[in-house]
């Protein structure tokens, strides 16, 4: 478990514990503390820091990157099957949907996408034909996130779309910390027929400030084990819960 880890789980960390946990001097676990903090998700404290609450904070995509890797690889895994060979497909931005993108090298698809590290990593790939949408670079998601997307995502009609989020609270809402991100994936669940959510245990249970969807709003929701009562129990009659970490 990582240190951003540990923090999401109990709030607030104590340096000297974190020290012996992982075998480093205080002096490293302070300097990755600071880290956190000069993203605005951590204070910092004389012995340790603790969680900042605010619904507009999120974190960089380098440091999304490197948490929950192994669980975002199996839920990428088990999206990747839901692509068929002729499928015209949208992937949003964020850490999980680049690694479905992995999956994919080997499909004959369209895909049309807001992420740059999904464009980088499929462009020149034979079977697949790209479609990068417009609108203005934003670094924390590091995708196209503006009116602009907004637009032409509008004007989209795709067979899947597959879509991340930042937090999923008890009343089955998705949310994210940026208005102009949540009104791209509103645009985004408009333009595929069918819709897929990919979402780790970590996800869950956490509001921020802007709503784009429901639980409701998906065909398919792609977890994990432990994903609360309190959400599979809106589960309605077409929405089917894909557990990656389960033997189908």
């Amino acid at each position: 478990m990582s240190i951003y880890a540990i923090l999401q789980q109990d709030k607030k960390v104590v340096v000297n514990e974190l020290a012996e946990k992982f075998g480093v001097t205080k002096m490293t676990i302070r300097r990755d503390l600071s880290f956190f903090e000069k993203q605005g998700i951590v204070k910092t404290t004389y012995g340790g820091a603790y969680l900042t609450s605010g619904a507009s904070v999120e974190p960089s995509f380098q440091l999304k990157s490197v948490q929950m890797v192994d669980d975002k690889h199996l839920i990428g895994q088990k999206a990747a099957e839901l692509v068929e060979d002729g499928d015209t497909i949208i992937i949003d931005c964020g850490t999980t949907l680049l690694a479905f993108a992995q999956f994919l090298f080997d499909k004959k698809i369209m895909v049309i996408t807001n992420s740059i590290p999904v464009v980088n990593l499929l462009k020149g790939r034979r079977g697949i034909k790209l479609i990068v949408a417009p609108g203005e670079y934003e670094d924390d998601t590091q995708g196209m996130i503006s009116s602009c997307t907004s637009n032409f995502f509008n004007n989209i009609h795709a067979d899947k779309v597959f879509l991340s989020t930042q937090g999923i609270n008890e009343a089955g809402e998705l949310t994210v910390p940026k208005l102009p991100d949540a009104h791209v994936k509103q645009a985004l669940l408009r333009a595929g027929r069918q819709k897929i959510l990919l979402a780790d245990k970590s996800k869950f249970g956490q509001t921020f400030l802007a709503g784009h969807g429901r639980i409701a709003d998906f065909n398919y929701i792609i977890s994990q084990s432990g994903v609360p009562d309190t959400l599979t129990a809106q589960l309605n009659g077409h929405v089917q819960l894909l557990l990656a970490d389960t033997p189908s």
